[in-house]
């Protein structure tokens, strides 16, 4: 019974966030996999896929963990503080390190984009952390 409340709830908050990604209209987030990492104690992995709209521009965040992003369709580019503009383009792969605010944009202001989103981090931690300007 228990397990069946904790699968529930799941659904919910994924159905609710899913939701209000939708609800914006520039994004949807289709998530693949959450799981514990076996013998790495307190760490999970998270997988996605991504399809953002024309022009699509995140807002300023960081990521808590390891971030793999692997470009299927379109270029995104990725605005780390600090750092110079970096482009992704279809094929293509980059790692992002925790804990370091930035903002991420599709590079086309006509086609859609899609990215597959891979992160690993602290178990319960959240993907993404808002960051003021």
């Amino acid at each position: 019974m228990r397990m069946s409340t904790v699968l529930l709830s799941a659904a919910l908050v994924s159905a609710t966030v899913l939701a209000s990604l939708a609800a914006r209209g520039d994004e949807s987030t289709t998530p693949l996999l959450k799981t514990e990492l076996q013998g790495f104690d307190g760490l999970e992995a998270n997988m996605a896929v991504v399809d953002v709209g024309p022009g699509f521009v995140t807002e300023r965040h960081l990521h808590p963990g390891h971030v793999f992003l692997y470009v299927l369709e379109g270029e995104i580019e990725i605005n780390i503080d600090g750092q110079p503009p970096l482009r992704v383009a279809a094929g293509e792969a980059v790692h992002e390190l925790p804990n370091q605010p930035m903002i991420g944009r599709n590079a086309s202001s006509s086609e859609g984009a899609r990215f597959v989103l891979f992160q690993v981090g602290k178990s319960g931690e959240p993907l993404t952390v808002p960051q003021p300007e």
